[in-house]
């Protein structure tokens, strides 16, 4: 669980509002607690013969005399005699059940307490007034009472001493004080049970509004901290060297940004939500049961060792199920992004069928590992009910024979029932709670393990890079991916003067775009070094080796925004004139009159509402804009058409004097204009010269040339 332990550390900014929520969670404990808790004087208001208040005075009673008292009616007949006086029959008297200590205790198990004796004179008492008179005797006075032995037939007198009574006892004789003592049982209905039902309606309506507050403030401060998350997480993203991406590829993060935070969410809402309330309920039941029945409650609450062990083996299973599922919720979105991006690929050459199968299989691979979640998350609640009832029966038994024994109150034995059944409830969504944050962990796994991956390397003391106007070198450079078995560019030696204009050709896969791709540090190499200007680039800060670099891909990159918001990418409020003169110079004003909003206009989603040579011309206008000293064009013109592509050479030949320049070509046009070509086998340098040269002396190149550059339409 330690990677959700970490994830708590988002939710700390907001610890002003947990704060209250858990307030607030423990006040509907409470509230849960006290709302069951008038089970038992309800029980003792309809079904018990003693009421509220008789329940009232005899507690207090109990506990004065340090002895368990029952109201017991007389057998019919029984008579008490007292000598000088005339017999008095027994209706209703208080039963000597239990003493706590009967070796200190004047009073003895089985003798009735009848009355008092006042001025050396006896008084037969009935019950419930014995017990009324009993209550209101301060604690450590003396009183001297009349007791008769129901077998033997027999009075006798004993002087006992008052004990002090306990808090909640005195809390209920002031309750029942406050209250009117009812002389029937229409009385006992109004205004007793009314009142009563009129006490749990508010105390509801009072829980439910703490509820409202706790889910709303614990729910708003985790979408906060899942919110700071994700923000760190992009930025983490942004800075990751571009080999993770060809490695985990790009859905595999965006699963980590969508699902594996929402699961991880789901998590923070169950500690907090569930994993508060459930425990602060199931400590105020657990209370209240124990008040009730000490013994019998911990007896029940045995259930839960063997129950925390099993739950244990359970979640440990859950973690590693979730953490597939979540590796397959990336698969299908990987899946899925391929499909609807080349949709028109997969249409052409009618693969419905097979990408719908593709699909089918990574999904249920998904619904497997769901499944199995389900399965393991359904255990856990059936399992922890059958041992805790189990349990709870093997004490209900115990306390049943109590009941028929009559040692105990039924309305005592049916509220602390009522309460382990409550109890329940709780326990059993906190193996559910088990099961939750094991999903979380691995879900927090995934994010973490993004947020640890090491980033760019950072450039400790970075010099500022001067605007490059002396060389390009390449000295011994080597790079191999990291999944590679091979060196992608090996041992590579060039330099390149300032102001050159350099094609470098060669078949696919010779690692011309790896080249290319190290000079913005895109790409470090793993062996050598590139300078410009003879500084080595990795002393230099990212920020000033690549705001004078422009770079223009094969695959044009529009972002969702207009026209002219994508030729000034990455510059801070250009001028207008500058973006427009920019566009004319990459013939982009020729389609853009004829959009509805012109520069205004907002491209779809990846530039699909341009084709690909209207893409690559807004590309090329960036890179103008920019105003870089470096260019760098990966296959720039494979999208043009011819005749856009010679407008866009010969703006480019005025655009690119004096800026050192970097073309990947397999058009015969743009190798014709560079300074310099470049030949590059499996990753190696193989030569490099003009046109002329080239063709007289290497053999890959003049292949190149018929292959290649004379397809392109070129001619010698």
């Amino acid at each position: 669980m330690k990677h959700f332990r970490r994830s708590l550390k988002y939710l700390w900014p907001y610890r002003g509002r947990l704060s209250v929520a858990i307030i607030c969670v423990i006040a509907i404990a409470l509230l849960w607690a006290g709302g069951l808790s008038l089970a038992l004087p309800g029980a003792k208001i309809l079904l018990s013969p003693e009421g509220l208040h008789g329940w009232a005075w005899n507690t207090l009673v109990q506990d004065k005399l340090q002895a368990t008292i029952v109201q017991r009616l007389a057998p019919p007949g029984e008579t008490i005699r007292i000598p000088g006086q005339e017999g008095t029959p027994l209706l209703l008297v208080l039963d000597v059940v239990e003493v706590k200590d009967e070796n200190s205790s004047p009073l003895k198990k089985g003798l009735w307490i009848v009355g008092f004796e006042e001025n050396s004179q006896p008084r037969v008492v009935r019950g419930e007034v014995l017990a009324r008179e009993l209550a209101a005797v301060p604690a450590d006075e003396q009183r001297t009472l009349l007791l008769y032995d129901p077998f033997h037939h027999q009075t006798s007198h004993q002087a006992v001493t008052m004990h002090l009574a306990r808090t909640t006892s005195e809390a209920l004789g002031w309750v029942a004080r406050q209250i009117k003592e009812p002389q029937n049982m229409q009385e006992r209905f109004y205004p007793l049970f009314v009142g009563l039902l009129l006490i749990v309606i508010v105390t509801t309506i009072v829980r439910s509004l703490f509820t409202f507050v706790q889910e709303y403030l614990v729910g708003t401060a985790i979408w906060q901290g899942i919110m700071d998350m994700r923000c760190e997480n992009y930025n983490k993203v942004l800075h990751l060297p571009t080999t993770f991406f060809s490695e985990k590829g790009v859905s595999d993060a965006t699963s980590r940004f969508i699902q594996d935070t929402n699961e991880l969410a789901r998590g923070q809402n169950t500690l907090l939500g569930k994993t508060l309330v459930e425990p602060a309920r199931a400590v105020a039941i657990a209370g209240l049961a124990i008040w009730l029945q000490p013994k019998m409650t911990l007896v029940a609450l045995l259930a839960g060792a063997p129950a925390f062990w099993m739950i244990h083996g359970l979640g440990r299973k859950m973690h590693k199920a979730s953490k597939r599922a979540l590796e397959s919720w990336s698969l299908m979105l990987e899946v899925l992004g391929e499909t609807l991006q080349g949709i028109r690929v997969v249409k052409a050459y009618t693969m419905e069928g097979s990408e719908r199968r593709r699909f089918f299989r990574v999904n249920r691979q998904l619904l497997k590992q769901q499944n199995k979640m389900e399965r393991l998350d359904a255990t856990t609640g059936p399992l922890v009910e059958c041992l805790g009832v189990s349990a709870a029966m093997v004490a209900a038994g115990y306390m049943g024979y109590l009941v028929f024994g009559g040692l105990l109150d039924p309305e005592y034995f049916l509220a602390w029932m009522g309460a382990l059944f409550a109890l329940m409830d709780p326990v059993r969504k906190l193996a559910k709670v088990s099961m939750r944050f094991q999903a979380s962990d691995a879900a927090a796994q995934r994010i973490f393990d993004l947020l640890d991956t090491v980033e760019e390397p950072h450039v400790v003391n970075a010099i500022t890079l001067p605007r490059h106007g002396k060389s390009i070198e390449f000295r011994d450079v080597s790079f191999r991916y990291p999944s590679a078995s091979t060196d992608a560019v090996k041992n590579f030696n060039l330099t390149i003067r300032a102001g050159q204009t350099i094609a470098i050709v060669g078949p696919n896969g010779s690692g011309k775009t790896t080249l290319v791709s190290m000079v913005p540090r895109l790409l470090d190499p793993t062996a050598g070094a590139i300078l410009i200007d003879d500084c080595d680039i990795r002393r230099a800060s990212y920020r000033s080796l690549r705001r004078q670099i422009g770079l223009v891909t094969q695959d044009s990159v529009l972002f969702h925004a207009t026209i002219g918001e994508n030729i000034s990418y990455g510059l801070h409020r250009p001028h207008r004139e500058d973006v427009l003169a920019a566009s004319r110079k990459a013939f982009v004003d020729e389609f853009v009159h004829d959009l509805p909003n012109g520069y205004d206009t907002m491209v779809g989603e990846h530039g699909t509402t341009l084709s690909g040579g209207q893409k690559q011309r807004i590309s090329i206008a960036r890179a103008i804009l920019r105003n870089p000293s470096v260019l760098i064009f990966d296959e720039a013109m494979s999208q043009v058409d011819s005749d856009s592509e010679r407008r866009i050479h010969q703006a480019m030949e005025e655009f690119i004097k004096g800026r050192t320049t970097l073309m990947i070509a397999h058009r015969f046009a743009t190798v014709l204009s560079a300074d310099r070509i470049v030949v590059m086998s499996d990753g190696a340098l193989v030569d490099s010269g003009t046109h002329d040269e080239l063709l007289k002396r290497c053999e890959l190149y003049h292949h190149l040339y018929q292959t290649q550059f004379m397809a392109s339409g070129g001619k010698s």
